[in-house]
This record gives C-alpha cells, sequence and structure tokens, in this order.
C-alpha cells in the first residue's frame, strides 16, 4: 500500500471526523433522549429542513448513526486508496450537505478536493475486470 496524498489524507480526516461526530450524536439522542446541545442552545438548522419535508428531528437519531457509519468506512476507503474512492466521497458529501452546517461545511471541501485529485489523477488506466475479460475474448 502506498502512502496516502495530502488530499486523501485530508478526506479522510474529515470523514473521520464527521462521521465519529454523527454516531456520537446519534447514539446520545437514543440514550438520553436529547442531541447535543438540544436543551441548551437548541437544534442546528438543519432541523428546520428536516421539519420543512414533514420529518421531525426527533426522528433522525437512526439516519445520523447510518451516515456517521459511511462517513467513517468512506474514510478507511480513501485511506486504502480504492479506485472509485472520490466517487464515493462525492456521493456522500451531496448527502451531507443536508446536514447544515457541520455536513455542508465538510461536504463542499471534500467534493472540493475529490474532484481536484479526479482531475489531477486524469484518466484511469486500469479497465475494470469485465472490459478487460471481454478484449481477452474478442483476441481469441
Amino acid at each position: 500500500m502506498q502512502k496516502p496524498s495530502l488530499t486523501s489524507s485530508a478526506i479522510s480526516i474529515l470523514s473521520f471526523i464527521l462521521g465519529a461526530w454523527l454516531i456520537f450524536d446519534g447514539t446520545r439522542k437514543l440514550v438520553t433522549g436529547y442531541y447535543t446541545g438540544e436543551q441548551t442552545i437548541g437544534l442546528g438548522p438543519w432541523a428546520t429542513l428536516v421539519s420543512a419535508i414533514g420529518i421531525r428531528p426527533s426522528d433522525m437519531a437512526f439516519p445520523f448513526l447510518l451516515l456517521g457509519v459511511l462517513w467513517i468506512v468512506n474514510g478507511v476507503i480513501v485511506v486504502l486508496g480504492s479506485s472509485a474512492r472520490y466517487e464515493r466521497t462525492i456521493a456522500i458529501s451531496i448527502v451531507a450537505l443536508f446536514y447544515a452546517i457541520p455536513g455542508t461545511i465538510v461536504g463542499i471541501i471534500t467534493i472540493t478536493l475529490s474532484l481536484r485529485e479526479r482531475h489531477l489523477a486524469g484518466p484511469s488506466k486500469k479497465q475494470p475486470a469485465s472490459l478487460q475479460l471481454m478484449s481477452e475474448g474478442s483476441e481469441n
């Protein structure tokens, strides 16, 4: 395994931070009945967005847990250097944009870094296994 680039490391660190926070906050809601800061400063702007589409913010604990796990897995995938790591990061970042403020900030940063890395990497030289099998079959 080669050493991850600075950009990959940044994406992974942001993935781990946001994932850990989402898991912590979702778990806290399930255990105590309150999100972090809900009793003192109230819920963040994400609660307004969720309420606008007809979902109660209190019902978001499991989605938070799931999204947090996805972010942690994404961080591992980026560090390991999977061939589609930047596409996965962009996809999960689009979902996280709706978690207003922390998710939006991390989402924008990771989308920008992923697009930059994809552009710098240029077209992939590796063909998917299915294309390799098809090209081998046509040579015979």
